[in-house]
């Protein structure tokens, strides 16, 4: 009996050390959906947990980043570099003159306003002070991309994007399709969270985005904030991930209408030199 003990013992060791390995890798694998275990591991942009140099340092993507005040030799961070005010970086008479390239025939002619545009930006604390240039320039560029230019407030052909959650239901007869100015923004889940942060009622009323343009805006700032700001030390070429996707099978630096180029007029528009973290890996 003592030693059918021992071999169960033994036995039940190494079950609950091989469930740690696994749990351990699960972790490994979707860090970037789950994050990491604990307080002290970070999660590196290849989507594994530790807590060494690879993880922590310049690729880290979330947890005890350690990347303040380190220089690795190029000059990658969209944060970094002149700013300024929001209202005083995009005045009314640049914001104009921005909207005024926004064809005739496009719906959301005329939408995209200036108050709104400062109203929404400010409702966000890391915009009441100072922010980066180049910031505003990736933010344009992306805004710009995801409206095609301004001229849209809605996908022109769009599907119901509507999944099954017991946190945020899909509303009866609504669709949760790209809306406003970052139109890769899809699917119930985010809507939802981004109404109850926003103290708005978009899961019930998904089209408030196409109709309010302070609404529009809050909503592309709200994922902006959540999802790309906290890895701006990466690149432009890496945030767009964050907005996009991971993918970069479709990167075209010098597409007509690439992000790239956008944000590189941005930036020239801005008086700012872009980083020069310029490619998607």
């Amino acid at each position: 009996m003592a030693i059918q003990n021992a071999i169960l013992k033994h036995a039940l060791i190494h079950f609950l050390f091989i469930l740690a390995i696994l749990a351990e890798n699960a972790f490994t694998q979707n860090c970037m959906d789950t994050s990491c275990p604990g307080l002290k591991q970070c999660c590196s942009r290849w989507g594994s947990c530790g807590t060494g140099e690879d993880y922590c340092g310049f690729f880290c993507f979330s947890g005890p980043c350690n990347i303040k005040g380190k220089y690795y030799g190029y000059d990658y961070n969209v944060e970094a570099g002149p700013g300024g005010k929001i209202e005083s970086i995009i005045t009314p008479a640049l914001f104009d003159s921005i909207m005024s390239k926004v064809e005739s025939n496009c719906s959301a002619k005329g939408f995209y306003n200036y108050k709104a545009f400062i109203t929404a930006f400010k409702s966000f604390g890391a915009y009441k002070g100072k922010v980066a240039k180049r910031e505003i320039a990736a933010i344009f560029a992306h805004f710009s991309y995801g409206s095609k230019g301004f001229c849209y407030k809605e996908e022109i052909s769009p599907e119901k994007y509507c999944s099954k959650s017991k946190k945020y239901p899909c509303e009866p007869g609504k669709y949760y399709y790209g809306r406003g100015l970052l139109q890769s923004i899809t699917w119930n889940e985010y809507y939802g969270a981004a109404g109850k942060h926003l103290g708005l009622p978009l899961l019930k009323d998904p089209d408030l985005v196409a109709r309010s343009t302070e609404v529009a805006f809050k909503f592309a700032m709200w994922f902006w904030n959540r999802n790309v700001r906290p890895a701006l030390y990466l690149g432009f070429g890496e945030i767009t991930k964050r907005v996009d996707g991971r993918e970069c099978s479709n990167w075209r630096r010098d597409g007509p209408n690439s992000k790239v180029k956008q944000y590189i007029e941005f930036c020239k528009m801005l008086g700012v030199t872009p980083d020069q973290g310029l490619d998607c890996f």
